[in-house]
């Protein structure tokens, strides 16, 4: 089945963290998930497109994906701004720049507190909130059924898995979210992670050495 959902992926900052432009492009309205870096960047791209930016959605609140949040918060007041509750100390420390001496903005509070099972929608789109913490305690990952499309940040990538060496972070909490609401998921499902290229459920239910 069609879907009128678009994603626009842009690896931006230090580490080169995708931030996705997210459209339902029969309405042209957009969100942005994980507003990485480089606010001008994203709000260029979008302007290109002709979309409508409607609101930022977080995976979770390390630095690298939400460094282009007070920028475009400056530009676009009123938008609203989803974090998992439990991300929000991180977020309030500005997702651990200082600690690596990476010189950002802080971004104002969150408006859209996100919690699991939750519907978000973006036009005719309808994305499911999955709570899925690990490399985070409030990490979160947007599914959208009917495209079969799912935005896991930094929890599942192509050939790996998030890091869980870092403040906050287990390994053994990250495996079972990936276990019981990834891996649950049909294999074709695309998975848009926080850096890299994209890959599929069932490709990294196959091949994915941390898996097995």
């Amino acid at each position: 089945m069609t879907t009128p959902l678009q994603v626009e992926t842009l690896a931006l900052g230090p580490v080169e963290t995708n931030a996705y432009v997210v459209a339902d492009i029969a309405t042209k309205q957009c969100v942005i998930i994980d507003a990485a870096w480089d606010a001008p960047v994203l709000e260029e791209r979008i302007a290109a497109r002709g979309w409508t930016l409607t609101a930022i959605w977080q995976t979770h609140a390390h630095f690298d994906h939400i460094g282009a949040v007070a920028g475009l918060m400056q530009a676009n007041p009123t938008l609203p701004l989803a974090l998992h509750a439990m991300d929000s100390d991180l977020y309030d420390s500005k997702g651990g720049a200082t600690m690596w001496g990476v010189p950002m903005e802080a971004g104002p509070k969150p408006t859209v507190w996100l919690a699991a099972g939750q519907e978000l929608a973006l036009g005719s789109l309808r994305f499911t909130v999955l709570f899925v913490p690990g490399h985070t305690p409030g990490h979160v990952a947007f599914f959208e059924p009917a495209a079969g499309v799912l935005f896991g940040g930094d929890v599942l990538f192509r050939g790996g898995v998030g890091r869980t060496d870092i403040p906050g972070a287990s390994h053994d909490v990250l495996m079972h979210s990936i276990g019981t609401q990834f891996m649950v998921l049909p294999d074709a499902t695309v998975v848009y992670p926080g850096h890299g290229r994209s890959t599929t459920i069932g490709a990294e239910r196959k091949a994915n050495p941390f898996l097995h």
